[in-house]
């Protein structure tokens, strides 16, 4: 997750992923999912779960947006595994290394 604060203001915001339980394995296989059981229970999922690495968006940390759950003292219900970390990770660089290539490949071909 990525956190942005203004100590001046006092305030800050996250950046949320949109996550879905349609899957699309074969279609949308660079996004990050989230799928072993243990895993899901540890990030608070009950189902399978798609995050769509190109749709997300900075919300306010503010009780406007995130509410908290009775059975929990924080609107935090999970967190990722160090080995589901990892696998975004790789993710992640690998999405990097493919817009460097294709900025490269434009670069390239402007210079002809």
């Amino acid at each position: 997750m990525n956190v942005a604060v203004d100590d001046d203001e006092r305030t800050g915001e996250v950046q949320v992923i949109y996550g879905t339980t349609t899957l699309k394995m074969q279609t949308r296989r660079h996004d990050f999912f989230v799928c072993k059981l243990s895993e899901m229970e540890m990030c608070g999922l009950d189902k399978a779960t798609r995050f769509d690495l190109d749709t997300f968006a900075w919300i306010p940390w503010d009780s406007e947006w995130f509410d908290t759950l009775p059975q929990y003292d924080s609107p935090i219900v999970g967190h990722l595994t160090d080995h589901a970390i990892k696998l975004l990770q790789i993710e992640l660089s690998y999405r990097k290394a493919a817009q460097m290539r294709a900025l490269a490949e434009r670069t390239r071909g402007d210079a002809d």
